[in-house]
């Protein structure tokens, strides 16, 4: 299918099932408004007690190690509880897109959650871990810019230095776009694993980087084409209308990238669920 004949089939789909769609949003929402209330609240209680400098951007530059545990205790703390709704909720918007009833899938998952959402977090906390080691070449250049412009500006100007601070400049624009790439390569990823939630996510990750081999331009114009609902989502009711749209074309779109690749076990883990169950 072109972008142009996923836009209209998600739009009837939607159209189809907006109730759900919107309570999707409205749950994924809920989560991200709890852990953003727990955060002020943490902030609140550490600043009154003295130790508002675990939230101080200074600190985790000037490599306070405690600010620095603070932080990916924090991250890793917040990633478990968001990721196995995000994973659940993409897995239900993938149903809508594909024209299914979610029913039966929210059943299956519920029934088993603490095997589903615990593989959820596994698979999201190896993707955020692969994520963060292709940013860190980006990472120590961006200090050595800083590094090197400090030592500019309190020394006198070298050649040395300037080659330095130019090296810096040049890696960590490089290293952004190189980021930027690899991130998309591994788009795919999470809608490969509620698929087929038994696939070893290394595995996936290799897949994802495979099948999105020239396909980037592709992935970056159709997102882009939604930029131009921005303007609206800054509004309460529109945001309802654009939200789940935009989540049901591009679980479509990734559905319809994946080609001869998109083998959907789910329906056949709940059938042998369902028998299971009936001869229970």
């Amino acid at each position: 299918m072109t972008d142009t004949e996923i836009k209209k089939l998600s739009a009837q789909r939607y159209a189809d099932n907006s109730g759900d769609c919107v309570a999707l949003m409205i749950y994924q929402y809920s989560v991200i408004t709890f852990i953003l209330l727990a955060e002020y609240a943490a902030y609140y209680i550490f600043k009154n007690v003295g130790y508002d400098w675990f939230y101080s951007f200074k600190e985790l530059v000037h490599g306070n190690s405690m600010t620095w545990i603070f932080w990916i205790c924090k991250s890793v703390i917040e990633l478990a509880l968001v990721s196995p709704g995000n994973n659940l909720i993409r897995r239900l918007y993938l149903d809508v897109a594909m024209g299914r009833d979610i029913t039966e899938s929210r059943r299956y998952i519920t029934a088993h959650s603490m095997k589903y959402f615990s593989k959820a977090c596994y698979c999201a906390f190896v993707q955020w871990f692969i994520k963060i080691t292709a940013l860190i070449p980006g990472i120590l250049a961006v200090y050595g810019i800083n590094y090197w412009a400090h030592e500019i500006t309190i020394n006198e100007l070298t050649s040395g230095a300037l080659f330095c601070l130019t090296a810096c400049l040049s890696i960590s624009a490089t290293w952004a776009f190189l980021a930027v790439k690899y991130y998309i390569s591994l788009a795919m990823t999470p809608y490969i694993m509620v698929l087929n939630p038994r696939t070893n996510i290394f595995d996936a990750c290799d897949l994802s980087v495979r099948l999105m081999d020239g396909k980037h331009v592709r992935y970056i114009t159709f997102v882009a084409s939604y930029l131009k609902f921005l303007p609206f989502m800054l509004l309460i009711y529109p945001f309802f209308g654009v939200y789940p749209y935009f989540k049901v074309s591009y679980s479509l779109f990734m559905y319809e990238l994946l080609g001869d690749k998109n083998h959907d076990k789910m329906p056949g883990m709940i059938k042998r669920w369902k028998k299971y169950m009936n001869e229970n």
